[in-house]
């Protein structure tokens, strides 16, 4: 064979080659490879989906990544109380104008940081806290009742807790005259009782359990008129844990009146914040001040003072991870 003849047919054959590698790519019905039987590759723990996206870069820092909570529904229940101030307080569904709004809470850390998506309900004396109001919601806080919850609303809420439901509870005195004993009809079942409004002034909570999610990077909040909770001694330790205490209660913006204090009985614990957990995966947590999460800036706590901001994120994170 000539030399010519040998140069065609040896580039006649990469031609071939090349073109065939190219209808592999290009055809969608080439059928697929057969799978391998050896073990698939376990990826890292910190690699996420994004790995297989061209041109994302993966965030290793777990701060930036996807909220633990993301999707999941909280409802928050509030009043119809009316204070001297003329308008309701601590709603989250508002155009955020007065110091005492929720707005940024609910935005700026409920739905943007941990990709929560939030309600709100008005509960009056015609609506009522009911199972399927109930059952859509991973977390449901109970910030403002302006009347005692009924036998029904109670059962309701237990139920929602022990399939595995998570509560949270503050009460303030802005909420209206009934707002303890109704936390209180939901809350004794459990050995915990919140306590009225101190009216203390603005205080700074530091003694805290830096151990616990709720309190990571978290070495004190702010509270003004703190409703503490007293942990009767029959629960303490397991199941319900004492996270934070404003302490000592003899200090300005901890103390509690005299006929609270007769309440106590030897063992039991006044305290700021506290979570209870069951068998189903149910949470409770208390904390002892709605002034913590408020839009600023005015009179007490808010959001950007302190830990605070960390402390929410915190808590809420917890309560629907």
């Amino acid at each position: 064979m000539r030399k010519a003849d040998i140069v065609k047919h040896v580039l006649r054959w990469v031609a071939g080659v090349l073109l065939s590698g190219c209808d592999v790519l290009s055809n969608p019905l080439t059928p697929s490879p057969t799978p391998s039987t050896a073990a698939p590759t376990t990826l890292p723990a910190t690699l996420t989906q994004q790995v297989f996206l061209p041109f994302v870069q993966v965030q290793s820092d777990s701060a930036k990544q996807e909220p633990l909570s993301s999707g999941w529904r909280v409802l928050f229940i509030n009043g119809d109380h009316i204070p001297e101030s003329g308008y309701p307080h601590s709603r989250v569904y508002d155009d955020g104008s007065k110091p005492e709004s929720f707005s940024r809470l609910r935005v700026e850390v409920l739905e943007q940081e941990l990709g929560l998506q939030v309600d709100e309900f008005i509960l009056t004396r015609e609506a009522a806290i009911t199972p399927e109001r109930l059952a859509p919601y991973r977390l449901v806080v109970l910030g403002s009742n302006g009347r005692p919850l009924s036998e029904a609303e109670v059962s309701a809420l237990t139920a929602f807790y022990e399939r595995g439901g998570r509560v949270l509870t503050y009460a303030d005195f802005q909420y209206g005259p009934d707002n303890w004993e109704s936390d209180n009809r939901f809350l004794r079942q459990f050995g915990i009782e919140v306590l009225p409004d101190n009216f203390q002034p603005a205080t700074v909570i530091t003694d805290v359990e830096t151990t616990h999610p709720i309190f990571a990077d978290v070495r004190a909040f702010g509270v003004e008129g703190a409703s503490q909770f007293i942990v009767r001694v029959h629960v303490l330790g397991d199941p319900v844990m004492v996270l934070a205490a404003c302490t000592p209660l003899l200090r300005s913006g901890c103390a509690i009146r005299p006929e609270e204090q007769a309440l106590l009985l030897p063992g039991d614990r006044v305290v700021c914040t506290w979570v209870r957990e069951n068998a189903a995966g149910g949470k409770l947590a208390g904390t002892c001040d709605r002034n913590t999460f408020h839009n600023g800036s005015g009179p007490g706590s808010d959001l950007d003072q302190h830990d605070n901001r960390t402390y929410a994120r915190n808590l809420f994170r917890w309560l629907t991870q």
